[in-house]
């Protein structure tokens, strides 16, 4: 399975250091070049530590991180309407090279999601990718799946309380499902 990733997943899970779960988790992630100039601008301002940028570096380097920009037409002209339509460079180039790959869209920004599903593209909230990180046991149990979570939302991920608790309880739906103790 693909993906295709905002910019968020990448700066919170390098942030817990626990990046690699997008590869435990999908294997190949795709990063749009808006995506990595973003990432690139939170390194000069010192929002992200030369160690972090050094970890998805690596990533890039041993190819499961892999940046690519939409090639396609078709692709080039969603980008250019979703641009139109407001949504910012990341977010559109984002969504119509997930639509190009037929890769799934990883975010926590609710327009960017309700704007690919109306394009067809599946996609999934930060909490959800704990979440399937959580089903094939890479986050070992629900206790486990809470610090990470609570870990991104100390730097800064956002997430209202009532989704926390809702994530937190599925989590525990999970676990229970896979038999963790």
């Amino acid at each position: 399975m693909t993906a295709v990733s905002n910019t968020s997943p990448i700066v919170y899970l390098v942030k817990t250091k626990r990046l690699n779960l997008l590869k435990d988790v999908y294997e190949v992630v795709y990063l749009c070049s808006p995506v990595w100039e973003d990432i690139i601008y939170l390194e000069r301002r010192g929002l992200l530590a030369s160690g972090e940028i050094s970890f998805i570096k690596q990533a890039r380097e041993q190819e499961w991180i892999i940046l690519r920009d939409p090639r396609t037409k078709e692709a080039v002209s969603l980008q250019n309407v979703l641009v139109d339509r407001g949504l910012g460079a990341g977010e559109a180039s984002s969504i119509a090279l997930a639509k190009e790959v037929k890769a799934m869209l990883l975010a926590n920004d609710r327009e960017a999601i309700e704007v690919a599903g109306q394009y067809g593209v599946e996609t999934r909230w930060f909490t959800e990718i704990l979440h399937d990180a959580l089903k094939i046991r890479k986050i070992m149990g629900a206790e486990e799946y809470i610090q990470i979570l609570d870990a991104c939302l100390k730097h800064g991920l956002y997430v209202s309380r009532k989704q926390r608790e809702r994530a937190i309880q599925k989590a525990y739906q999970i676990a229970a499902y896979t038999s963790f103790s």
